[in-house]
């Protein structure tokens, strides 16, 4: 099994596939690569791919770094479904949702800095709190996968609180939760034990 880029090979996997390309003087491969940490060389390709297939929609001369942010979005979480319309209830309780993963990932020190909260419907979900990793990381330790369950139940927290409470709207979270959850204990050894 071959590894995954390190943000370097990113940024050089990406100078290949953006070379025939029209960038943008703006375009910075560096920032892109750093935002794009578990992707493939090919999900690199493919999401310059899909950043001069949006730039020719736009009927632009040139790959700008909003397209490549765009793409990096449709690749990471899925194609926006304009088709969906959601209620203004239903926007405000993402908008809550969404609110609660950032505030919670926020004071949670091990964290990831947030990125992009968002609440454009993208595949099956209908908002994102984006967490970007300021470098690559190989481990992580007992702490850092707490502050990660913290931020993944800020959004159920969010809807409690604010609408005393939840909506099938935090399943996904919840899921992930609980898969973290068990691989700290049953994969990593990270459950607290008894003193």
């Amino acid at each position: 099994m071959v590894d995954l880029p390190d943000v370097k090979a990113r940024e050089e996997i990406l100078k290949v596939h953006s070379g025939n390309k029209p960038l943008d003087k703006n375009v910075n491969l560096e920032k892109i690569a750093k935002q794009t940490p578990g992707f493939s060389g090919a999900d690199l390709e493919n999401l310059m791919n899909e950043a001069a297939i949006l730039t020719a929609k736009l009927n632009k001369k040139k790959i700008y770094m909003k397209s490549i942010e765009n793409s990096i979005e449709k690749v990471v979480m899925g194609p926006e479904r304009k088709s969906r319309v959601m209620s203004k209830e239903e926007k405000k309780i993402t908008a809550y949702h969404e609110a609660g993963h950032a505030i919670a990932g926020h004071y949670s020190p091990k964290c990831d800095p947030v990125h992009k909260i968002s609440i454009v419907s993208r595949g099956m979900s209908l908002g994102a709190t984006w967490f970007i990793p300021e470098e690559d990381k190989h481990l992580n330790s007992r702490s850092k996968y707490m502050d990660e369950l913290a931020s993944l139940m800020g959004g159920y927290a969010a809807e409690e609180l604010i609408f005393g409470e939840m909506t099938t709207g935090a399943s996904n979270d919840l899921e992930k939760a609980s898969n973290i959850a068990r691989r700290m204990v049953t994969e990593f050894g990270m459950s607290a034990l008894p003193k």
